[in-house]
């Protein structure tokens, strides 16, 4: 038996880099000095959701530090990641 797509599968995608989405927010100003990143602006972003796929977390790498982000949610991105998750054609 296959196992359908339904809300509750999703979510429990959602929840196995969740942790890790919580954390980049929590220590966003930390990674981006790490990532030679001084003065920034964030800014309120929306990446979208791609229906029918189970990847509902987007990974972005800056100078080799590791950010994570949620699909479908409005969160303050800094501007430099924004500008990587455009270049790439997720936003």
């Amino acid at each position: 038996m296959n196992p359908m797509n339904t809300t509750k599968t999703i979510e429990r995608t959602s929840t196995v880099l969740g942790g890790r989405c919580e954390e980049t927010q929590k220590n966003m100003k930390r990674l981006m000095a790490q990532a030679g990143v001084g003065e920034y602006k964030s800014v309120r972003t929306m990446i979208p959701q791609i229906p029918g796929s189970k990847d509902d977390v987007v990974f972005v790498g800056l100078n080799g530090v590791k950010f994570y982000f949620m699909r479908g949610r409005s969160q303050e991105i800094p501007e430099p990641l924004v500008q990587v998750l455009s270049d790439c054609a997720v936003i």
